[in-house]
């Protein structure tokens, strides 16, 4: 009887992350995408990245902050597009829009993702779109901490309390979209 050795697939884990809420959400992929036997390596967008091409499967998100992907992370798919165009892709990105209703939800898919993609010309197996992490108690930059300073009561008017940290991710739903993106490729 001969025994055919399964050669497991690579994958790339590209992401962006502002205050760090990503990096869990990044891990989680993973973890998932490693439990269905692919060689994964995560990559913080901000580092040097390794060569796309040598990877079978290609995963890019990032936290969103003023409706932006980080600079790293879009950077990465421009200088990677043609690439990212000839593997199989999936998109995801962590903002508190994901835990709104549905019509934000929508909304958060289309910018954030569906528009990304077009830009780039993907087309992914799969887009993630998860919940965010806020905490105010941590640095968010001068210029974010001058603004939620100065409106700080006005933000707890309208349901924001910057005493509280905010973590809409899911768990559960980031590692069956995982899954589900293991299963696809």
């Amino acid at each position: 009887m001969i025994r055919r050795q399964v050669i497991p697939m690579k994958a790339l884990l590209v992401f962006g992350t502002r205050w760090g809420g990503t990096v869990s959400v990044a891990n989680i992929i993973a973890q998932a995408l490693r439990e269905r036997n692919y060689l994964v390596d995560v990559i913080d967008a901000r580092e040097n990245h390794p060569n796309a091409a040598e990877y079978d499967v290609i995963v890019v998100g990032s936290g969103i902050r003023a409706d932006q992907w980080t600079k790293e992370t879009l950077k990465f798919l421009q200088n990677n597009a043609e690439i990212l165009r000839q593997k199989k892709t999936a998109l995801f990105v962590s903002c508190q829009m994901a835990d709104g209703e549905k019509e934000g939800k929508q909304k958060a898919k289309e910018a954030y993702l569906l528009e990304i993609a077009e830009k780039y010309r993907l087309n992914p197996v799969s887009f993630g779109l998860f919940g965010g992490f806020l905490d105010f108690r941590e640095s968010h930059g001068l210029l974010v901490d001058i603004i939620v300073r100065f409106n700080r009561r006005n933000l707890r008017r309208n349901g924001l309390d910057t005493r509280k940290i905010y973590d809409t991710r899911n768990w559960i739903e980031i590692k069956n979209w995982a899954t589900e993106v293991a299963n696809a490729c």
